[in-house]
């Protein structure tokens, strides 16, 4: 079922994960900071698990694994695009245009999830 909970522990998630990969993103790319965003990117990262257990105590474990798992995928594809400048083909924006419908129907098919 939608509720506040339920959105704000989704939200949380997909903003630590987007944190978390931005640091490991940037640490990559400049030698001197590979610990330090490491470490950072760590720190949202694992940190982040603990809110998508809380959404295993209230949703089916499908639904929060598609919300978690494949909502974080889409933002951190965006991210890598938007900020660090990644080009993506064709075919690779089809696939995540396929986590959407993906992720839309594995919740629209959840019939208590919606209608409750």
């Amino acid at each position: 079922m939608i509720t506040p909970y339920v959105v704000m522990h989704v939200l949380i998630y997909w903003v630590m994960n987007v944190v978390a990969f931005y640091f490991f993103k940037l640490g990559s790319g400049h030698a001197g900071w590979w610990v330090p965003c490491f470490i950072i990117g760590n720190v949202f990262g694992a940190s982040s698990i603990w809110f998508s257990m809380k959404l295993f105590t209230c949703l089916n474990p499908n639904l929060a694994m598609v919300l978690t798992g494949v909502g974080s995928f889409i933002l951190i594809q965006l991210e890598m695009v938007i900020i660090f400048g990644s080009r993506l083909e064709l075919l690779q924006w089809a696939g995540i245009g396929i986590g959407v419908v993906g992720m839309v129907l594995t919740i629209v098919g959840d019939k208590g999830f919606i209608s409750q």
